[in-house]
């Protein structure tokens, strides 16, 4: 995924692992926040200051480590 994403392959990178482009962006989206903040001398709340964020976020992981490795259609596509 990794590979694909800096190439430019945003399709390919979905691909091999959706949950880990999407917790790139996240994590891209959670740092311009902190930089903004340092810079301009204010918190800026973003996504992980949530309540509830790490509970999801781990919940989350634990599913898709489940559904992709279900061996049959549909959820065999997601296996690489």
């Amino acid at each position: 995924m990794l590979y694909s994403l800096m190439h430019g392959n945003l399709l390919a990178a979905a691909r091999f692992n959706a949950l880990g482009l999407l917790a790139a962006i996240l994590l891209v989206w959670a740092y311009l926040a902190w930089t903004y903040g340092r810079v301009t001398g204010r918190q800026i709340r973003s996504w992980q200051h949530h309540r509830w964020a790490a509970v999801v976020t781990l919940s989350l992981v634990a599913v898709w480590f489940v559904v992709r490795n279900i061996p049959f259609p549909p959820f065999s596509a997601l296996h690489v």
